[in-house]
């Protein structure tokens, strides 16, 4: 059994690079762990030659379509720490040096289409989101990019977020903004907060149709909307 250290630098924050990395060591059979370290993502792998090989190729090659990996140093390690268990996404930590975060990403198709799905537990949530869409550095309070340190720690995730959050197969493993209708933040009218949901959006509309203007705030900043 061989233990290498990568470190990925480039836009691999807020672009669902750490549950990549996760799904792709269970695909190749490595153990190990994944971290945000600021200005690159760290990678401890263990296993043989050919699967460390198979995973070391598949991380540019297989990387989210949001990420731009500027560069990726391998390199052995040779103490005599003891074996992985497993492989695990553990908490981040913070060191000094140039920091890429994922701007804002629009919603994806498979989002839309839970957005628009009366049966989905999601349908018409206006804060809709996986680790392929959704707010990224707008949200950001400080790094490294987790959900505690965005404007989404005040919205404790509910019971099926949180499965989804967990699970290596979800859309939303380890997506920092998850939320849905229960636990995430709500639409409302400032100057009239009982006007909440649906009928703030037709409100809303109501003011765009006849000529107004509107400052439409999201989990991140503003749109101004006429």
């Amino acid at each position: 059994m061989k233990r290498l250290n990568i470190k990925i630098y480039g836009i691999v924050q807020g672009v669902g690079f750490r549950p990549f990395v996760s799904r792709l060591a269970d695909a190749c059979q490595i153990r190990g762990t994944v971290c945000n370290k600021g200005p690159y993502v760290e990678v401890f792998a263990e296993g043989n030659d050919a699967a460390l090989q198979q995973f070391v190729e598949g991380i540019p090659k297989k990387a989210p379509e949001r990420a731009a990996i500027l560069k990726v140093d391998v390199h052995e390690v040779t103490d005599d720490a003891p074996p992985y268990a497993d492989f695990a996404i553990i908490e981040s930590a913070k060191e000094r040096g140039d920091i890429f975060v994922s701007p804002d990403i629009a919603t994806c198709d498979k989002c839309r289409s839970e957005l628009f799905d009366p049966k989905d537990r999601r349908y018409l949530h206006p804060f809709i989101n996986c680790t392929a869409c959704g707010p990224r550095l707008t949200i950001l309070e400080s790094m490294p990019y987790d959900r505690e340190r965005t404007s989404m720690n005040e919205f404790p995730m509910c019971e099926a977020c949180h499965e989804e959050y967990v699970s290596p197969e979800s859309r939303r493993y380890d997506a920092q903004p998850v939320c849905c209708n229960d636990c995430g933040p709500q639409v409302y009218l400032l100057d009239h907060e009982e006007v909440r949901g649906a009928d703030a959006i037709r409100a809303v509309r109501r003011v765009l149709a006849s000529g107004g203007i509107a400052a439409i705030k999201g989990i991140g900043g503003f749109h101004l909307a006429c």
